[in-house]
């Protein structure tokens, strides 16, 4: 304090000269920089503070303090070992590690694998053998990590219906995009539960994957969906995946700020011939029927409940990190910390990821 004092009193002295008064004040600035006369006693007015400014759509909205973690993406790509860390972290953000679980359509990487020790169920469309087969020359699976399979269901009446167990969890990781229709995926999961049971949602980021040029689901599609109830996936999602599908540098999966070139997957003249294969036909292609980001996403579930079409809501939600996002659903909770008019901001304000640049060897 010795000093600032010492260099106050030579401003001070320096001003003297120039106004008596100039002197008075800066003689009781020092006072109050040293501790021996308050503000108020020398006659100074404290800063006032000045107002944060209001959001705008083009700025991030004001979150309560415990989300303001959540606003951005994390741009960095986990390991394996870490990101299966992180699903578990969000799925148990909701509930007890010990309790009964069942996993749709885990493959090659179950997030609650039995040899880890917890109590859980698998439901997918083939048995092991026949995933061991599919992934075989994948060579970045390892067989070994394919757990037996207690459910074989492909397609048919809906999960619900073909199993009679009820669960404390339910587990989808990057399996909802890919459903018919997302209202009866999301009612049969509901049917799964035990009371007070949750839906943990590991779900990929449109922004940051091949769907990247694809337009997110609107509530309007989700809807119609609900009411047409189709047994596939329709021409026209066939048609949107083989002309918006996209690499970017290379990868069909990557992280926020990630650089390079994008690229079409399937040259053009194949969406045509794609969709036409599909007319009339009753055996389900696989492709991304839905695409979200992450406030998109959770906006779509809050008007879902709003028309009484889920009594599912949320009770946890986790942002990108790498190329996926995390939303825990339970009957009963109470829903997002923030409200609709912040919840469609951030999700405007997810539209725009960066300005493409192209190779455009592929698709011409």
């Amino acid at each position: 304090m010795s000093g600032l004092r010492a260099r106050a009193e030579r401003v001070a002295r320096a001003a003297v000269r120039r106004s008596p008064r100039v002197h008075r004040l800066l003689r009781r600035a020092a006072a109050v920089v040293t501790g021996s006369l308050s503000t108020k006693s020398a006659g100074l007015t404290a800063p006032v503070e000045r107002p944060t400014p209001e959001p705008t759509p083009a700025n991030t909205p004001k979150l309560p303090a415990s989300r303001q973690a959540d606003v951005q993406p994390q741009a960095w790509k986990p390991s394996p070992a870490e990101r299966l860390e992180l699903r578990r972290k969000h799925i148990f953000a909701s509930v007890a590690r010990d309790g009964h679980f069942l996993e749709i359509g885990p493959s090659h990487h179950p997030t609650l694998a039995r040899r880890d020790g917890f109590d859980t169920q698998i439901v997918d469309h083939l048995d092991r053998a026949g995933l061991v087969a599919k992934y075989a020359s994948f060579e970045a699976y390892d067989a070994s990590m394919i757990e037996e399979v207690d459910y074989v269901i492909a397609g048919g009446p809906g999960l619900s219906e073909s199993i009679s167990d009820r669960f404390d969890l339910v587990v989808a990781s990057h399996v909802v995009e890919h459903a018919t229709s997302l209202v009866h995926f999301l009612q049969d999961c509901g049917r799964l539960l035990k009371p007070g049971g949750v839906l943990a949602l590991v779900i990929p980021d449109g922004r940051y994957t091949f769907d990247r040029f694809r337009e997110r689901s609107s509530i309007g599609r989700v809807v119609d969906t609900y009411y047409a109830a189709p047994a596939t996936h329709t021409p026209g999602t066939i048609a949107e995946f083989h002309l918006r599908a996209v690499r970017h540098r290379g990868t069909t999966s990557w992280v926020a700020h990630h650089r390079g070139d994008y690229e079409f997957v399937h040259p053009t003249g194949s969406a045509r011939r794609a969709m036409e294969s599909t007319l009339g036909q009753t055996t389900y292609t696989d492709v991304h029927n839905w695409v979200f980001t992450p406030n998109s996403f959770r906006l779509l579930i809050e008007e879902l409940f709003e028309l009484g079409l889920t009594d599912l809501r949320e009770t946890h939600f986790g942002e990108t990190v790498g190329h996926e996002f995390y939303v825990n659903l339970a009957a009963g909770a109470v829903g997002p910390e923030i409200d609709r008019e912040t919840l469609l901001t951030l999700a405007d304000n997810e539209r725009r990821v960066d300005t493409p640049t192209w190779n455009t060897a592929l698709g011409t």
